[in-house]
């Protein structure tokens, strides 16, 4: 069985993980066809039109588990298989070819290379982790857990990016922990893996494997908006999940504003969006406070903190958050000083929000 490739999946490595074998491709050439890019996104659509040509590639499937994995992923998208006839060279073959029926498109050329590069390792670790349900949930089932895959996926490319700089230590590296097993009780909104490894030891030696259970949570952003001309600040109020699940008698916490980080945005990207969403509000200025693991030991996620200069005028504080993500928030507006006295007292006790007011106290005389 022999199917031809137009779109993300002619990039080999994302093949082989939907496939789970090693692939080998050949050029064909599709006859009234040509490739565009989405219009609502960066991935490729496959049009009819009579007086063009789609170059793509052909993938010869003998092994019928690659072929149902592949069905399956495309289908989480809305792709099916249907049969055309493929040029290589001087002849013709018979291919199938996943179509998701598109009638147009954004009639801007769509470029492998450029997707590759921009969305590429995201999207093979999300195709990774989704494909584990592969043979347990069917693909409409299971569609809507691709956009919390691909928000993990990229919180792991942009973490394995960024090499923080080590003036103390330093010297041990990823390349001193040996993986050995990674068991994934759950894999939804946030992930659970129970990892076994071992690790370098400070004297040299090769620690005895150790296990430990993590939370894996994509990386998220915060900002406090502050008016400096009115040294005031405004904070957020919500239910959350986690003083719900301790008992606390105040489940309800004043914090920064905060969203998790959308896959292909950057933690500036987010906190504007959020402003915007949470509060109501437009920031002129963002200053960067921190780059964090809030607690590594077991919660595998970082945090982008972030003080939001802006205009905060009487009457800028009242309810927000979107219908669609179940949110219900309500703002406050309070001079920075009371925030500062608020740590003291334990009032404030969301870590971003101390670490941002900390971060003010210290740096508010050079901000205007």
């Amino acid at each position: 069985m022999k199917v031809f490739l137009f779109g993300t999946l002619r990039w080999v490595p994302l093949l082989e993980t939907v496939c789970g074998r090693s692939c080998d491709l050949s050029a064909g050439r599709l006859m009234g066809h040509r490739i565009v890019r989405a219009p609502d996104g960066d991935w490729p659509v496959l049009l009819r039109d009579g007086g063009s040509v789609a170059e793509g590639e052909i993938f010869e499937l003998t092994d019928p588990t690659a072929m149902d994995r592949m069905d399956w992923y495309e289908a989480l998208f809305g792709y099916a298989r249907r049969e055309v006839t493929v040029s290589v060279g001087a002849r013709e073959t018979d291919c199938w070819v996943y179509d998701s029926g598109a009638r147009g498109g954004s009639e801007t050329s769509w470029d492998l290379a450029s997707w590759v590069a921009s969305h590429g390792e995201m999207t093979r670790l999300a195709a990774e982790e989704i494909l584990r349900l592969h043979g347990r949930s069917t693909p409409e089932a299971a569609a809507p857990r691709y956009r919390y895959a691909r928000a993990r996926a990229h919180s792991r490319v942009m973490a394995a990016a960024y090499r923080r700089p080590a003036t103390i230590g330093g010297d041990l590296t990823s390349s001193d922990v040996e993986s050995i097993d990674v068991v994934r009780p759950y894999e939804g909104f946030h992930a659970v893996e129970e990892r076994r490894f071992a690790f370098r030891r400070f004297d040299g030696t090769i620690s005895e494997p150790v296990t430990r259970a993590v939370s894996v949570v994509t990386q998220a952003a915060t900002v406090l908006p502050y008016d400096p001309v009115r040294e005031r600040v405004l904070v957020v109020e919500q239910v959350r999940a986690g003083a719900v699940a301790l008992g606390d008698p105040l489940p309800w916490m004043l914090e920064p504003v905060a969203g998790l980080i959308d896959p292909g945005e950057g933690p500036e990207e987010t906190v504007l969006r959020e402003a915007r969403e949470e509060a109501g509000i437009t920031l002129r200025e963002l200053r960067f406070v921190a780059r964090y693991y809030p607690s590594p030991g077991g919660l595998a996620q970082i945090l982008h903190s972030y003080i939001g200069l802006c205009d905060l005028s009487d009457g800028t504080e009242g309810l927000g958050g979107l219908d669609d993500e179940a949110e219900d928030i309500r703002s406050h507006l309070l001079p920075l000083d009371r925030l500062i006295d608020m740590i003291s007292t334990g009032e404030a006790a969301n870590a971003p929000l101390i670490l941002s007011a900390q971060w003010l106290a210290l740096n508010r005389a050079g901000l205007t």
